[in-house]
């Protein structure tokens, strides 16, 4: 009789013994479980974010998941335009979402080129082609109307219906076209813009820096004669009631130039993470219409 109780309370040991130890495995398991389930994805986030060097797909992800992640923080009304003084830069605005573009027409050459390219803003428009300037966008068959058919930049704004225009012009023909045609030239531009579209709100972009090396290859471009420019062009939107939006601050180094890691190639064109930096000062730096 001694020996059955004795067997009988060691197996009620053993079986407590080994309830403890399941609950306490079960235990440890949950805080993994829910760590792994409540962190992840933040971690995905912010590994997209784009880094100068990254490909053109992995930024041109990252541009989507950053307008994911910032959301909440996003808003969607800019400096109402009774505080914007015509001449001045657009001072900085609350953030806006992608989805401002949808209305957007971009106006340019091959540096607006890179928009699609980099697939940075898709919904948006893009006229833009290689080489143009302020002259031959007006004989250049650089664009396409909505049927299809080439024709010029100023042709096909007619088959378009934007709420926005963004211009930016001036990297080609600097070296060659004087600053009082140029600036006759983008007036012109800008009359045709507001012709096609009376009421719509213009943004002209200042033109961006060059590297110090483009500068010492091509020494009729150098970032002293762009900023002369972008004065003028910023004197122009004054006189012709646009925006002025100063782009080239946002990609300016302490010099005064475009980083040489920027633009390793020629020294002019940059690579996707640099279109990041683009729209996102451009997200920055809206007016809205009162």
């Amino acid at each position: 009789m001694p020996i059955l109780v004795f067997l009988l309370l060691a197996l009620l040991l053993a079986t407590g013994i080994a309830l403890v130890w399941q609950h306490q495995q079960e235990k440890g398991k949950k805080p993994e479980h829910s760590s792994s389930s409540s962190s992840s994805l933040p971690a995905v986030i912010e590994s997209n974010s784009p880094a100068p060097g990254t490909s053109e797909s992995t930024s041109s992800s990252a541009s989507s998941s950053q307008d994911a992640s910032s959301s909440e923080s996003e808003t969607t009304g800019g400096v109402p335009a009774s505080q914007v003084v015509f001449g001045e830069p657009v001072p900085q605005s609350g953030r806006v979402k992608s989805e401002y573009f949808d209305d957007a027409l971009f106006i340019g050459d091959s540096i607006s080129e890179g928009i699609e390219l980099y697939q940075m803003m898709d919904n948006a428009t893009v006229l833009a082609n290689k080489g143009l300037n302020p002259e031959t966008i007006f004989t250049k068959k650089a664009a396409k109307d909505a049927a299809g058919n080439e024709v010029t930049v100023i042709e096909a704004l007619k088959s378009y219906q934007p709420k926005k225009v963004y211009v930016m012009l001036g990297a080609n023909g600097l070296g060659w076209i004087d600053k009082d045609k140029f600036i006759s030239y983008y007036g012109k531009l800008i009359d045709e813009i507001k012709s096609a579209y009376p009421g719509i709100s213009v943004y002209i972009q200042s033109i961006l820096p060059v590297t110090a090396n483009f500068e010492k290859k091509k020494p009729e471009i150098t970032n002293a004669k762009i900023d002369e420019y972008n004065a003028a062009i910023r004197a122009l939107t004054k006189d012709k009631q646009v925006y002025y939006v100063n782009v080239a601050e946002s990609f300016k180094n302490d010099a005064g130039a475009l980083p040489d890691e920027a633009s390793p190639k020629d020294g002019m064109h940059f690579g996707a993470d640099y279109y990041q930096k683009w729209f996102d000062y451009l997200k920055t730096h809206v007016v809205t219409e009162e």
